[in-house]
C-alpha cells in the first residue's frame, strides 16, 4: 500500500486561516512515575494525555460538562493527584494485551464513554484535511514518528499530541504533552517538519473525538471518504 506520504507532496498548501482552539494544556511528564501498573506516567502517557487534553476542551471551553471524568469517579481512584483526569484516562485506556496506554481504538472508546462524546481513529491525507477539522472547531490528536526539531525528546519514536490551531503561514499550533509543566505543552512545529513526522510516520492518523450536536466537516470532493 502507498503511504500518504508518498501520494501527497509535503508540505501540503495552506488554504486556510490562522486559528487557535482554547484547548487546556496538560504535561504527561509532571505524572512520571504514577501507577507503573499502567505503564509509569512520563513518555509512556503522551496519549491519555492527549486524549485528556480534548476532553477537557469540550468541558471547559465549550460547556459539555458530561465530557470527562466526574469529581465522584476522579475521588474513587486510588493515590489522587494534581490533573488527575490523566491518570484516570491512563488506567481506562491501558490495555493489557499491548502493556502500553497508547492503544488508538481504546483511547476513542475511553472517550465515547462519557454521556454524548463519540470517537473514532482514522487517517487523513494532508494537514489541509485537519484544517477542516480546526475550522470546524474539532481539535485531533496525531500519531507521529521520528525526527522533529523543537521536540523535547529529538525524536519521537511514537508520540501523541494535539492538534489545535494553525498560524498565519501554516505552521502547526500543538498541545505538545511531551514537556515539564502544563503551561509548555503550547507549542508551534513547522508544517513541512509535522507533516513529515505525521504521514511518514502513522500514515496520518488521528483521534477524532466530538460530542452529539458537533458536526463533523464535509470530506474532500472527489477523494475516497476518510472520515
Amino acid at each position: 500500500m502507498t503511504s500518504a506520504a508518498a501520494r501527497y507532496s509535503i508540505p501540503s498548501a495552506f488554504t486556510g486561516a490562522e486559528i487557535l482552539l482554547p484547548v487546556p494544556t496538560l504535561s504527561q511528564e509532571t505524572h512520571a512515575g504514577h501507577y507503573p501498573e499502567y505503564d509509569g506516567g512520563g513518555e509512556a502517557w503522551c496519549s491519555p494525555t492527549s486524549t485528556a487534553m480534548v476532553l477537557d476542551y469540550w468541558k471547559y471551553a465549550r460547556g459539555f460538562t458530561d465530557s470527562g471524568p466526574t469529581e465522584a469517579q476522579l475521588g474513587i481512584f486510588p493515590g489522587a493527584h494534581d490533573d488527575g483526569q490523566v491518570d484516570y484516562a491512563a488506567r481506562y485506556v491501558y490495555d493489557w494485551n499491548y502493556q502500553g496506554a497508547g492503544n488508538w481504538p481504546n483511547n476513542t472508546a475511553y472517550a465515547a464513554t462519557f454521556p454524548g462524546m463519540n470517537g473514532f481513529v482514522t487517517r487523513l491525507r494532508s494537514l489541509a484535511e485537519a484544517e477542516r477539522f480546526i475550522a470546524a472547531e474539532i481539535p485531533l490528536v496525531a500519531s507521529i514518528n521520528g525526527n522533529l526539531p523543537g521536540f523535547l525528546f529529538k525524536k519521537t519514536s511514537g508520540h501523541l499530541l494535539v492538534i489545535r490551531g494553525f498560524t498565519p503561514t501554516g505552521d502547526v499550533i500543538t498541545n505538545d504533552p511531551a514537556v515539564f509543566a502544563n503551561a509548555d505543552a503550547d507549542k508551534v512545529y513547522g508544517r513541512a517538519d509535522f507533516e513529515s513526522v505525521w504521514l511518514e510516520g502513522s500514515a496520518g492518523i488521528v483521534y477524532v473525538i466530538y460530542p452529539d450536536g458537533v458536526s463533523l466537516p464535509p470530506n474532500v470532493e472527489g477523494l475516497d471518504k476518510n472520515w
